[in-house]
């Protein structure tokens, strides 16, 4: 069973699969709906997302990194929640070239040519030579498009079906992406109330301090007055810890729900339409067009309606004394974070 997010997508049809070079132009082309703009502005926020998500994943299997910490907080999410796939963008981008294909098919013509025709053949006399003709004519004229219509029809149920299976294919992995950041926040939770990492951290801190101590007293310089300065530097240092950590915890929190609503909110909707979309698409009409069309304005909400808040309130880089080892032990703790919350995913993957 497939479980990872955005993995691979199996039921695709490679009859109707677009060069990359005619996706491409595609999605640089105006609109076709009059709407000002590209097919591909729908994309274009996630796109530069994707980007430094992806930078921050090559980073950091190399070991390296050049973000400052609110960057790398907010990336640790971002590639987490599965969001930004290359998949997902990909799967989003031939939908809106399909539907368009779909839109493209030309019923009318054929369908008027043969209802014009078959009037033309009513005003004739079939006894008549010249008219016979002109009958036998137009009936070859008949069958030509008729099998048009066929070819249109066939070509209409194979972009009907493709269509259905991206949207099915987006939906399942959206509803992974809602379930992994309600396990996350579920962890978060834990991790805020538990706050073994914290006070971890803290002790840890005082160690520090501990360690000046002991060299202070080795060199004869121990004071009274130090000693008072260095209990009351560790406690006010273990109070701002202590705050930054929540404060922390409650940004990444943020943005795990921010994505839970989002995916669960657009799941929610695609699943209504796939339920319309499976009935209409093997039947010959006209339903599918405003349908895929409401599809498509899904697809498009949801790869470019999330919000970020990449700078809360309070999480300015401070400038006070020992301000560096506050944000070591910050670092700390979000790799903390991240490592627990990846090996809840693989556990809750094990699970499925």
């Amino acid at each position: 069973m497939e479980t990872s997010i955005f993995g691979l997508r199996f039921k695709s049809n490679d009859m109707l699969q677009p060069s990359p070079a005619d996706l491409a132009a595609f999605l640089a082309s105006p609109r076709t709906s009059g709407a000002p703009g590209r097919h591909g502005d729908d994309l274009a926020v996630f796109v530069r997302y994707w980007e430094l998500v992806e930078t921050y994943d090559r980073e950091q299997k190399q070991g390296f990194g050049r973000l400052e910490f609110g960057e790398r907080r907010m990336l640790g999410v971002l590639s987490h929640t599965g969001f930004f796939k290359a998949a997902f963008r990909v799967a989003v981008e031939e939908y809106k070239y399909h539907h368009h294909q779909l839109l493209l098919l030309d019923f009318h013509k054929p369908e008027a040519f043969i209802r014009a025709a078959e009037v033309e053949i009513g005003k004739l006399n079939p006894k008549k030579k010249d008219d016979q003709q002109k009958i036998s004519k137009f009936r070859d004229m008949i069958d030509q498009r008729r099998k048009d219509l066929e070819i249109l029809t066939k070509r209409r149920r194979m972009i009907a079906g493709e269509l259905y299976h991206i949207a099915v294919y987006v939906r399942d992995n959206i509803v992974k992406v809602q379930q992994l950041c309600e396990s996350a926040i579920g962890r978060l939770a834990k991790i805020q109330v538990g706050g073994e990492k914290t006070g971890q951290m803290i002790e840890d801190l005082k160690e520090e301090f501990k360690a000046q101590v002991r060299e202070h007293r080795q060199i004869g310089s121990l004071t009274p007055e130090y000693l008072e300065s260095v209990k009351a530097e560790v406690a006010q240092l273990s109070q701002r810890l202590a705050r930054s950590v929540l404060e922390d915890i409650y940004f990444v929190t943020g943005i795990y729900e921010g994505f839970y609503e989002h995916a669960k909110s657009s799941a929610e909707r695609l699943g209504d339409l796939l339920g319309w979309a499976d009935r209409v698409r093997k039947k010959d009409g006209n339903d599918e067009d405003l349908l895929f069309t409401r599809i498509e304005e899904v697809l498009a909400a949801l790869i470019s309606g999330f919000r970020i808040d990449a700078h809360p309130a309070g999480q300015q880089v401070s400038a006070e004394r020992h301000e560096d080892l506050v944000l070591e032990k910050r670092r700390e703790l979000l790799d903390h974070i991240f490592l627990e919350l990846k090996d809840e995913h693989k556990k809750d993957a094990w699970r499925l």
